[in-house]
C-alpha cells in the first residue's frame, strides 16, 4: 500500500513537471542546433537494459522496442514492447503517451499487458497468464542528426512491481 501512495506522489510530481518545462521549450526553440533537435514525426527506439522485480525479488535482462510518432513538438503516441529474459519469459505491450517538456528529456506513461508463463509448487506444469501494469518513466535522448541515445528508468506497477533502467538508441524519420 505504502508504495503504491509514493508511485502515486511520483506521478504527481512528474505532471508538476510539465508545465513550467512547456514554457521553457517555447522560449529554447529557437536556439536549439540541428544535431540537437530531433528530426521528423516518427522515432524507433531499441532498449538494451535490466528489470528488477520487487515481488519476485529478482534482476533480468531486458530488450525492448519502442515506436513513437509526434503528434506535436511537447506530445507523441507510440507503442512499445519488451522481451524479460527471466527464468521464465515475460513479454510487455503497451500504448504510450509521450511528454517532451524540455530538449530531449522526456516523461512516459502507458498501460501494459504482460505475458508470463507462471510455475506451480512442483515446478512441473507452467500456467500462461497474462496480467495488466501501468508504466510511468522517465528518460533523456542525446540527439545527432537522426540518431538519439540516452537512459531511461521506468517504474511498472500493478500484480507485480518493479523497475526497468538501460539505455535507448532510435532513429528519428
Amino acid at each position: 500500500m505504502k508504495l503504491k501512495f509514493k508511485y502515486s506522489q511520483f506521478l504527481l510530481f512528474c505532471l508538476t513537471l510539465v508545465s513550467p518545462f512547456s514554457y521553457a521549450q517555447q522560449i529554447d526553440e529557437q536556439k536549439r542546433t540541428k544535431s540537437q533537435t530531433h528530426t521528423g514525426k516518427h522515432h524507433l527506439a531499441i532498449f538494451n537494459g535490466a528489470t528488477t522485480n520487487f515481488t519476485h525479488q529478482s534482476t533480468s535482462y531486458t530488450l525492448g522496442l519502442d515506436y513513437e510518432y509526434r503528434v506535436s513538438k511537447l506530445i507523441g503516441l507510440g507503442v512499445l514492447g519488451e522481451l524479460i529474459l527471466a527464468e521464465s519469459e515475460e513479454i510487455l505491450a503497451g500504448v504510450a503517451a509521450f511528454v517532451h517538456p524540455y530538449k530531449g528529456l522526456k516523461f512516459i506513461t502507458a498501460p501494459l499487458v504482460a505475458f508470463a508463463e507462471e510455475h506451480t509448487a512442483t515446478g512441473h506444469e507452467a500456467k500462461k497468464e497474462a496480467s495488466f501494469l501501468f508504466r510511468i518513466g522517465v528518460g533523456y535522448d542525446f540527439h545527432i542528426w537522426k540518431l538519439s541515445y540516452g537512459p531511461a528508468v521506468n517504474f511498472d506497477f500493478g500484480k507485480t512491481e518493479a523497475v526497468n533502467y538501460g539505455l535507448a538508441i532510435g532513429y528519428g524519420f
